[in-house]
């Protein structure tokens, strides 16, 4: 069950369209950044509580965390996922 959840935010991701859309439904975001605080990537929480998945634009993966399980499902790297999120970074 918890990879298939994570394929499935996978694929989501690979057929995005609209990164903005997609970005209402994140529960939070950690930055990922260079030692001068420049914007490198970030790790999308996406659903929280059991399970835990995070969505990781450095490694292009989706983890999924379930007491002792993990599962990990790679998505296609996403410019506008990129860029929207570098856009909040660089805004805050």
């Amino acid at each position: 069950m918890l990879q298939d959840n994570c394929d499935h935010i996978a694929k989501d991701i690979d057929s995005l369209i609209d990164a903005g859309k997609w970005m209402e439904d994140a529960l939070d975001i950690e930055w990922i950044t260079f030692q001068d605080k420049k914007f490198k990537a970030a790790r999308v929480l996406v659903a929280f509580g059991g399970p835990n998945i995070w969505v990781n634009t450095q490694t292009n993966t989706v983890e999924g965390y379930w007491w002792n399980d993990r599962a990990n499902a790679y998505f296609k790297s996403n410019e506008d996922l990129d860029s929207f999120l570098e856009e909040i970074y660089t805004s805050s």
